[in-house]
């Protein structure tokens, strides 16, 4: 009974030293993930890590988090975020938070979302290029805001990438949007088709990419994503009321990104679409408030 006693202490122990030791390692990664944004000109701002989670999993508290790249249009802040992961296996992430915000381009139109309930699931695959699996985004609200005010509000938003079985360079990805409600702009814009029979907005979009080289350790080093070879659109789908679009093809691109292939569009009411973009361009601020 005695050595049982001494063999369950030597094993607390050594647990407890390899969970420390992870999530000193885990804490540091991230350190040095945020101190390579700031050596690429990055504007970036941490208030304090914590570690907690003893014994089953990994986890950092990372608290006043705010990353920038203003040249590009990129930011992102949460004022808490709450990174979690089994203590067998750390590339198996988790991020959640309450409330967060970014900022990213649409072409030349800038975006600003407002999340709440923010979980983001990392799966990696074990190795030394740690390359992505799957990853999957979810909130339970999101805003998306334009340069003029609201453009639109989704319940439930889920966005999935998933490495394929069959090659390490192709993701599938998923655009699953809850129930949507356009803001006063786009109402303006494509018309109030929500008062219509089946008037409510419908978004959805799957597609697979092949990129150049696998999602990995790499990429998130470099903070850039690597060049698309080929590009699969099995289904992208908008409606509002009677109006509707649909899009599907297949596209290469050469080295110098520039494309090949077939992509067809199809269009349900093009009329109100035209009378649409009509308005759209005619349409200043304060229009959204006519």
């Amino acid at each position: 009974m005695r050595k049982l006693v001494w063999l369950l202490i030597v094993l607390a122990v050594l647990w407890g030293a390899w969970w420390a030791t992870a999530t000193t390692q885990m804490q540091s990664t991230l350190t040095g993930l945020l101190d390579t944004r700031r050596a690429a000109g990055w504007e970036v701002t941490l208030k304090d890590i914590s570690k907690s989670g003893f014994p089953l999993s990994l986890q950092n508290r990372l608290s006043g988090l705010a990353v920038a790249a203003p040249a590009r249009g990129l930011a992102f802040e949460a004022p808490q975020l709450d990174l979690s992961a089994p203590v067998w296996w750390p590339g198996d992430l988790s991020a959640r938070a309450s409330v967060a915000s970014a900022a990213l381009p649409a072409g030349a139109l800038p975006l600003t979302l407002n999340i709440r309930d923010l979980r983001a699931d990392l799966a990696l695959h074990p190795g030394t290029t740690l390359q992505l699996e799957a990853i999957e985004f979810r909130s339970t609200h999101l805003e998306v805001n334009g340069p003029d005010g609201l453009l639109l509000e989704a319940e439930e938003p889920r966005m999935r990438v998933t490495q394929s079985s069959g090659a390490a360079r192709d993701y599938d990805i998923a655009l699953l949007p809850g129930g949507i409600t356009p803001g006063p702009l786009l109402r303006k814009v494509l018309g109030d088709g929500a008062v219509q029979p089946g008037g409510q907005p419908i978004l959805s979009a799957r597609m697979a990419v092949t990129f150049a080289r696998p999602l990995d350790r790499h990429s998130a080093v470099a903070g850039t994503l690597p060049q698309i070879d080929a590009l699969t659109v099995e289904n992208v789908d908008a409606a509002w009321g009677d109006v509707a679009l649909g899009a599907e093809g297949a596209l290469t691109f050469d080295a110098e990104g520039i494309p090949d292939g077939v992509l067809s569009l199809r269009v349900t009411n093009w009329t109100k679409l035209l009378d649409a973009g009509e308005r759209g361009v005619s349409c200043r601020p304060p229009c959204a408030g006519r």
